[in-house]
Parts: C-alpha cells; structure tokens; sequence
C-alpha cells in the first residue's frame, strides 16, 4: 500500500511540522481505507440487502444507476459509507491548508529557466469560481494577492492523499500515460511547440518536457496561485516550462501556435458550453499537421449501470456537477464539429496495463486494478495538413 511518505518532496511542496504531517497521515489512510475495503464492499451491500429490497418495494429489480441509487440511498450501512468518504474528503483539506497557512510561499531560484506570465485583468469563468470542485475551499482559482501560491500548495498536497498515491511521487501519472500512448501510437511524431491547458500546478504538464526535451513547452490556466505554485515546483524540479494565465476558451496565442495541445483530467471540470468552445480552439492553435491529445474520464456507453452509480457519488458528493453530462458527450462529434475530419480523429482506454507501463513497471495492487480497470478515455485528434 502507498504511504504519504511516499509524494516525492521538491522545492515547492509544503508538508508541515510532526503535527501536520500526523494529521495528513490518518486522512491519507482514511481515504485508503474508505476507497480500498469499504467501496468494493458496496457492491455487496447492493447484491445481498439493498437490490433485493428495492425489488420487494418496486415489483422489479433495479434497471439502471437512478434505480441502483434510490435502493442503496435507503440502506444505512451505505449512508454511513457516504459520510465517511465526505469525511475523509473534508479530512484530507483540513489536514493540508494549517501548514500551507503557517509557512511563507516558496521562492523561485535565482535564475529561473522557465518562465511565468499572470494577466491581472483575466476573469476566471464561472464554472471554474461557482463551486469548490472536489470540496476544495476557495476552489482552483483562489488567489490572495501577489507571491501568493497557496492553492497550488494545497492541491499539490491534497491530490496526492485524493488519490491515495496512485497518481505515482509526483502525482503525474495521468501526463505520463498521455505520453506513454502518443510514444507508441506516433513514435515518429517530434512536436516543437507543445501546449498543456488546465495544467493547474503543473502535474503532466512536466512529463512533456521530459518525453521532448527539445520542445518548448507551455502550460495555461486560470488560477494565478495555482501558476505561481506550478512555475516554482517546475524550476525546483529543474524543469523548463511557459506558464500562462489564460482562459483555454480564448487563450489569446496566434493561429497555428502548436504542434501538439494536451489536457490531464480537465475536460469533465468544464462546462457544456465550454468544452466545445475548447476544441474549437485547440484546432485554431494547431499547426497544420499538429495534435490534440485530451486524457480524462472514459465516456458513458449506458452499459454498466453499477460503474456509472459509483462515477457519479463525485457528481452528488464531492461537488462535480459537470462531471454526468461529459461523460454522456459525445467527444468526436464536438471533435467533428470543430473541423477535425473522422480519419484524423482516434478514441482510446488507457488501462491497467499502461497505468503500469508509465509508472516504471510497478506492481499495482488489487485494489488499485479495480480502481483503474474502467481505464481514462482519450480523444487524439489531427489537425490536416
């Protein structure tokens, strides 16, 4: 099993004193306790107790994840595994901001080799302010002012103990699996500009400068404390980055900027208006002959109605209101749409197994099979020549 121990320390992270790293620990396994043992147990709750009962009450089985939720919403051993995974939720940002809170933001080196570029006059859009995605207060795009980066140390932290480890170290697994599938798909592909929206503190935004280490790599996003967290984790990292408050709606770049335009986990946390308005402009920024490589939840296909139940407790618990309707988008007519011809565009399930390709060949438990056997779904797109 990860350990908190385990989150790779650099220059930007904030861990605290004895007391703090204490707190962090009992929700880091907390979490793991409520995601690894008691989640998969859900499903016998719901076989033997819950389904059975609504059929008794309904005069019919359970048919689909509205039904599937109604049976388990009325069993009390599930509402108190809802309390508990809120819990460990709360938990886990009550356990990272004091340290945050009490320590000075980290400070750039001397001479950095990347760069930071913030716009004053940018407003965030409103899907990104309105709620506090994943319970995270003041949200992604809180900011308190200049030299401030305490978003982006609270994410840092708190991402690792959301995901009990998985993302790997540096919490950049889901960038290396984009770079692990565009390296076996297009070996011959050599991007010169490359452009990572949403990039946050960014997580996958550096294994693109590790896979093209030629490349000038940049990385967008709304939140000015989360990019100034980013720029100084990058340079402590000794990794060479662009970053850049921008709207991914209308980033402000020249047409045909980039080579290759990629995003990690960030299409389900935009709106339905958004998102097409997102694609649209990845095909402007792309240079004849470039990529779009989008990694994020797998679409919704109306087949396993159990999976799509446990998916959706984020939607109804943990302050993802976007999250239904992406995974109901049909992401290659929006591709479609914005001028992407069919034979330019390709779908994927990145599994298990390339989890364990991208993390060094490491063993994953059962549990962490279980938790990845859905995959993340990806959408690659070419721009025509």
């Amino acid at each position: 099993m990860k350990r908190i121990e385990d989150q790779a320390d650099h220059g930007a992270l904030i861990k605290g004193g004895h007391d703090d790293r204490a707190r962090a620990d009992f929700a880091f396994t907390l979490r793991n306790l409520v995601t690894s043992e008691w989640m998969p147990a859900t499903r016998a709750v719901f076989d033997r107790r819950a389904g059975p009962a609504y059929a008794r009450t309904n005069g019919r089985a359970p048919q689909n994840p509205r039904d599937i939720r109604a049976a388990m919403d009325a069993d009390g051993w599930y509402r108190f595994y809802l309390s508990a995974r809120r819990t460990s939720q709360e938990l886990i940002w009550s356990s990272v901001i004091p340290p945050v809170e009490a320590q000075d933001p980290p400070a750039l080196p001397e001479r950095p080799i990347g760069s930071l570029e913030l716009d004053p006059g940018l407003v965030p859009p409103r899907y990104a302010t309105a709620i506090d995605i994943h319970c995270m207060p003041g949200g992604y795009a809180a900011d308190r002012g200049e030299g401030d980066t305490a978003a982006g140390a609270v994410y840092d932290r708190g991402v690792y103990l959301y995901m009990s480890g998985l993302m790997g170290p540096l919490n950049d697994a889901v960038g290396q699996l984009g770079v692990a599938w565009l390296k076996r798909r297009h070996p011959d592909f050599a991007p010169v500009r490359i452009l990572d929206i949403g990039c946050a503190v960014g997580h996958a935004t550096l294994p693109w400068v590790d896979a093209y280490p030629d490349a000038e790599v940049h990385g967008i996003d709304v939140g000015a404390a989360l990019l100034r967290y980013a720029h100084v984790r990058a340079e402590s990292l000794g990794k060479r980055a662009q970053f850049h408050q921008r709207d991914a709606e209308r980033t402000g770049f020249p047409d045909e900027s980039f080579d290759l335009i990629t995003s990690s986990i960030v299409l389900h946390e935009t709106s339905t208006r958004a998102l097409p308005a997102i694609i649209r402009e990845c095909r402007r920024l792309l240079r004849p002959g470039g990529l779009m490589l989008h990694v994020d939840q797998p679409r919704f296909d109306g087949a396993d109605a159990w999976g799509t139940f446990l998916q959706e407790n984020e939607v109804h618990y943990n302050n993802e209101p976007f999250w239904r309707r992406y995974r109901m988008t049909d992401l290659v007519e929006i591709a479609r749409e914005a001028g992407f011809g069919d034979a330019d565009i390709e779908t994927d399930i990145l599994t298990a197994d390339v989890v364990r390709q991208s993390q060094n060949n490491e063993r994953l438990t059962p549990e962490q099979e279980a938790a990845r056997k859905r995959g993340f779904g990806l959408i690659c797109a070419r721009k025509a020549a």
